[in-house]
């Protein structure tokens, strides 16, 4: 088979995946079923599987240093919690980090590759098209941003006022650090 044929076959087999992993967790209800189950031991391998067939694939395209760990833990971390911990009602503080900290993670692996795509159409001609901890920083600044807005929500506490805050002080922070890598770029391209 040729190599226009692998990622056809690698796609498929990771939306297979996919679609397994929700008919486990969604129609079998696996978090009900004994640990060692064949059905929870095959949710194990698809829970690996999934993110591991979706974002290694990306990370080599997109050239992103341990961008397929870090997507396949936030994600594999995820689906677990959802599926598997029972919470507390009202969850404990450590149920609640054990559920947003993974989100963030798995929120951050989506916005950063939409990132380096967007980036990847915006800085053309410019040194920071190819730039993957940009887009990774950008990616981490809108996960961030998704998951405070959820948080505030949830308490009842997000208005047009703080969200606006919210947005202007992420903003502020990327402006900053675009600031910076510009200036970087130009004393690595005049050698001063």
């Amino acid at each position: 088979m040729g190599r226009t044929g692998q990622p056809a076959i690698v796609m498929l087999g990771a939306l297979l995946s996919w679609i397994a992993l929700g008919q486990l967790v969604l129609v079998e209800n696996v978090g009900e079923r004994a640990p060692f189950d064949v059905l929870r031991l095959l949710f194990y391998m698809l829970l690996l599987a999934a993110p591991v067939l979706t974002f290694v694939p990306v990370a080599r395209w997109a050239n992103g240093p341990f961008y397929d760990i870090e997507a396949t833990a936030g994600w594999a971390t995820l689906g677990f919690v959802v599926a598997i911990v029972t919470p507390a009602n009202p969850p404990t503080l450590a149920q609640f980090l054990l559920f947003l900290l993974p989100l963030t993670v798995a929120l951050a692996s989506v916005t950063t590759f939409a990132s380096y795509l967007v980036g990847l159409r915006v800085y053309r001609g410019d040194p920071r098209r190819h730039d993957f901890v940009r887009a990774r920083r950008q990616g981490y600044l809108v996960a961030i941003v998704l998951v405070a807005s959820m948080l505030l929500f949830s308490i009842g506490t997000l208005s047009p006022t703080s969200a606006v805050l919210l947005l202007i002080v992420v903003i502020m922070a990327e402006m900053f650090a675009l600031t910076r890598d510009s200036q970087r770029v130009r004393t690595t391209a005049t050698g001063r």
